[in-house]
């Protein structure tokens, strides 16, 4: 094969994952805001660890629930139920609160089709508020496509192929703030990827 039609043929492979990238679910395309992030105060868990110690999903993909362990629901706030289940990214599970207008709800999930870590991240990178962090150790963005107020997802680097997905959403009472969303996600995410790595 000649280096002309490699060229071209890497070319087309970069451009459909491209237009993949602007329809993955869980993270949609951003609207056309332009660039630039809403600042939000910085987490303070470190800077960013090399890629290369990857945690694996794989014993967690018929039992996603069991990645916040039973004594570690409290941590969660008051939870009514948790439903365990699949979408889009993959298998899911979700931690409702107990009232909407005073609980939080999280959902979790296993990404293992349809996206990767790198394509969710160009997705989020436009979002009004978007930051780089880590999470217990393993890199990490938190993102929403508003203003953060009601909800915030993480996205921490478990692996390439294989990241988790944490969503969170905050009570409706109009008094949410962007800090208090990605917080809030960020901790799930932190009790999550410590049980991962046991």
């Amino acid at each position: 094969m000649s280096h002309q039609v490699k060229v071209v043929i890497v070319a087309g492979v970069v451009a459909s994952l491209a237009a993949c990238g602007a329809t993955i679910p869980g993270a949609p395309t951003p609207a056309a805001t332009g660039r630039g992030s809403t600042a939000i105060s910085p987490n303070v868990t470190g800077s960013q660890p090399p890629h290369g110690d990857d945690v694996g999903v794989a014993k967690f993909l018929d039992k996603p629930c069991d990645l916040v362990k039973a004594d570690q629901l409290a941590l969660l706030g008051r939870i009514r139920e948790t439903k365990p289940g699949t979408n889009t990214l993959g298998p899911m599970c979700t931690w409702k609160g107990t009232e909407p207008t005073k609980d939080n709800t999280y959902e979790l999930s296993l990404v293992t089709k349809n996206a990767t870590f790198d394509s969710m991240v160009e997705n989020f990178r436009d979002y009004p508020i978007f930051r780089e962090t880590t999470i217990a150790g393993l890199t990490a963005v938190s993102a929403d496509r508003t203003n953060g107020t009601s909800n915030c997802s993480t996205l921490v680097r478990t692996s390439a192929k294989n990241p988790i997905f944490v969503q969170t959403s905050l009570p409706a009472t109009g008094q949410g703030t962007a800090d208090k969303s990605c917080q809030a996600s960020e901790k799930v995410a932190a009790i999550i990827v410590g049980n991962l790595k046991g």
